[in-house]
C-alpha cells in the first residue's frame, strides 16, 4: 500500500500488538514501535510529523499529548472496545477517526458466566483442595446454587446484554441498572445500590470511563447492599470499583464471594485477595481466545488498510 508519492504510509504503534498483527501491518505500512521506546513521547516527537495513522489498544489508547506530536494524523485503530484512555474529544476536534474492534462481546460474556459459576461453586478452591491431597481427609464447604439466582447487571450495553442472554438459560431473575432504560423484559433500577439490594449476584459490565473522572460505580454501599451471601463479578474495569472497599468486604465476609478479571492497578493485585478462598482471580483475559484475538487483530489491520485505500474506516466510533 503506497500513497500518491509511492511511499508506504507511516504508522505509530502506541500500544503493543500481537506478532501476527504487526506482520500484517508491516506489509502495508512503515511502523514505528513508539510504545517500546525508553521515552515514548520523545520517540514520537522524532517521527510525529510524518505519521498519518496509529494503532493502539484499549488500555493504552491515544492521549492529547500524543496527538499534539502527530499533526498529520488521520486515523487511530484501537485493538479493543475500551475508550477510557483515548481522548475522543481531541480526536473529534481534529477530525481524526477512531476505530475499535467490536468482536469480543461473546467472549467477555462467556467469562462473566464462568467467573460466576467458579465463585458460586468454588471451582478454583476445589481445584486447590484436590491438588493439596485434602479430598477424603476433609470436607469442602458447600457452595451456592447459581441456577435460579436473582442476577443484577450494572450496564446493559453490548456486553451486559450478552450476559443477560446467557443468564436466561440458568433461569435467573434478571434486572439491571443503566443510565438509559432499555426495551428489554428485565426490571430497571435507578442505580447500582438499589439493584444490589435485590440481587444475589451482581455483574459489572458498565463502560469504564476515564480513570479518576467520576466516583466508583461500585463502592461500599453497593457491596453492603449485596451482602454477606452476595456474589460480585467484574469484567469491566478495575478502577470503577472501590477496590479497598471490595477487599475489605471480602476479607470481613460482608460480601460472600467475587469473580474478578480486572483490577485497579493491573497487573498488580492486592496481596489480601491472593489468600482469600472466596474470590476467583483471572488476569484480564475476558477477550483472550484464539478466535477473538485473531478477529480483533483483523479489525485493526482492516481499518487501517481500508482507510488508506480511500474506502473509509470499517468500524469507526460514532461521532
Amino acid at each position: 500500500m503506497t500513497d500518491a508519492a509511492g511511499a508506504k504510509p507511516e504508522i505509530a504503534l502506541l500500544g503493543a500488538q500481537r506478532p501476527d498483527v504487526v506482520a500484517a501491518l508491516e506489509r502495508s505500512f512503515v511502523l514505528h514501535r513508539i510504545y517500546d521506546a525508553p521515552d515514548p513521547l520523545a520517540a514520537l516527537a522524532a517521527v510525529g510529523p510524518r505519521l498519518r495513522g496509529a494503532a493502539s489498544h484499549g488500555m493504552a489508547g491515544i492521549s492529547r499529548a500524543q496527538l499534539a506530536l502527530m499533526p498529520a494524523l488521520e486515523i487511530c485503530a484501537i485493538n479493543g472496545v475500551g475508550l477510557e484512555t483515548t481522548d475522543l474529544d481531541a480526536c473529534r476536534a481534529r477530525g481524526i477517526v477512531v476505530t475499535t474492534a467490536p468482536v469480543l462481546y461473546d467472549d467477555v460474556a462467556d467469562l462473566a458466566i464462568a467467573l460466576a459459576l467458579a465463585a458460586c461453586r468454588q471451582i478454583a478452591r476445589a481445584d486447590r483442595f484436590v491438588r493439596a491431597g485434602r479430598w477424603g481427609r476433609e470436607r469442602l464447604p458447600l457452595g451456592r446454587k447459581f441456577s435460579g439466582m436473582r442476577a443484577g447487571i450494572v450496564g446493559l450495553g453490548r456486553i451486559g446484554t450478552e450476559v443477560a442472554r446467557r443468564l436466561e438459560a440458568f433461569r435467573t431473575t434478571i434486572a439491571y441498572a443503566d443510565p438509559v432504560p432499555r426495551d428489554v423484559p428485565y426490571r430497571h433500577y435507578p442505580d447500582a445500590i438499589a439493584l444490589a439490594a435485590d440481587s444475589d449476584i451482581l455483574f459489572l459490565c458498565a463502560a469504564g470511563g476515564a480513570r479518576g473522572t467520576r466516583p466508583p460505580i461500585i463502592g461500599r454501599a453497593a457491596l453492603d447492599a449485596l451482602g454477606p451471601r452476595g456474589v460480585f463479578v467484574n469484567v469491566s474495569r478495575g478502577w470503577i470499583v472501590d477496590q479497598a472497599a471490595l477487599v475489605a468486604a471480602l476479607g470481613e465476609s460482608r460480601l460472600g464471594a467475587a469473580g474478578l478479571d480486572v483490577f485497579d492497578d493491573e497487573p498488580n493485585v492486592p496481596a489480601e485477595l491472593l489468600v482469600l478462598d472466596n474470590v476467583v482471580l483471572t488476569p484480564h483475559i475476558a477477550s483472550a481466545t484464539e478466535e477473538t484475538m485473531r478477529a480483533m487483530g483483523e479489525c485493526v489491520v482492516g481499518n487501517l488498510q481500508s482507510w488508506f485505500a480511500g474506502k473509509g474506516a470499517l468500524t469507526p466510533v460514532a461521532a
